[in-house]
């Protein structure tokens, strides 16, 4: 064998081992290469679609199934027995509605705390719960005749209400709101429906 003939063996040889030694290497090096892009990719599209926990986060389990004494209770229990409701049950009495919230159901009704009450002056307060036939009306704006969980709510743009208008649902950033009202509590179940605390009383 020339010397020629040797140098051109020894220089294949040499390719051949740098291909089998390296060779994991690279695909290694490309596999890593692959790997980082996908989960790039992934990352990319779980943010996109990454919606934070908000205010209601349990509200996507829905309401509770109410068994025993739990069941036979009413959303008039619910706003009778709370300090929060003092004005929304003075005014449900001026109304005669209170049998309302005793029915059978199933209902939802958007509560209006003590302090939406008080964003009135007081004229308009005192005007407002003197006035039966205008209580009914304003009252009818926060009963739907449906069992509307936070959850039910998120899937819908509008509800029909007790006196026949349809309020507008929106959700700004972790708040639900009906009408101009925002629910400060969601899903407080009862019996016959389902209450959600409100700051704000829909006129």
């Amino acid at each position: 064998m020339t010397e020629r003939s040797l140098y051109k063996r020894n220089l294949t040889g040499l390719a051949l081992l740098l291909v089998i030694a390296l060779g994991p290497l690279a695909a290694l090096s490309f596999g890593s290469r692959y790997a980082d892009e996908e989960t790039l990719a992934r990352a990319e599209a779980g943010d996109r679609n990454y919606d934070p926990p908000g205010r209601f986060a349990d509200a996507y389990f829905g309401l509770p199934k109410l068994t025993g004494a739990a069941a036979q209770t009413t959303v008039l229990d619910i706003t009778e027995n709370d300090a929060l409701f003092q004005t929304f049950m003075q005014a449900l009495e001026t109304a005669n509605m209170t049998q309302v919230l005793e029915g059978p159901g199933p209902m939802t009704v958007f509560a209006p705390t003590d302090m939406a009450f008080q964003q009135l002056t007081q004229a308009e307060r005192e005007a407002l719960l003197e006035s039966p036939e205008r209580l009914v009306e304003v009252l009818s704006r926060h009963v739907v005749h449906a069992e509307l969980s936070a959850t039910d709510l998120l899937q819908r743009e509008r509800v029909n209400t007790l006196g026949g208008e349809a309020m507008q649902i929106d959700r700004g950033g972790t708040a639900i709101s009906i009408g101009n009202a925002d629910i400060v509590q969601p899903d407080l179940a009862a019996g016959n429906g389902v209450v959600h605390i409100v700051d704000a009383l829909n006129l």
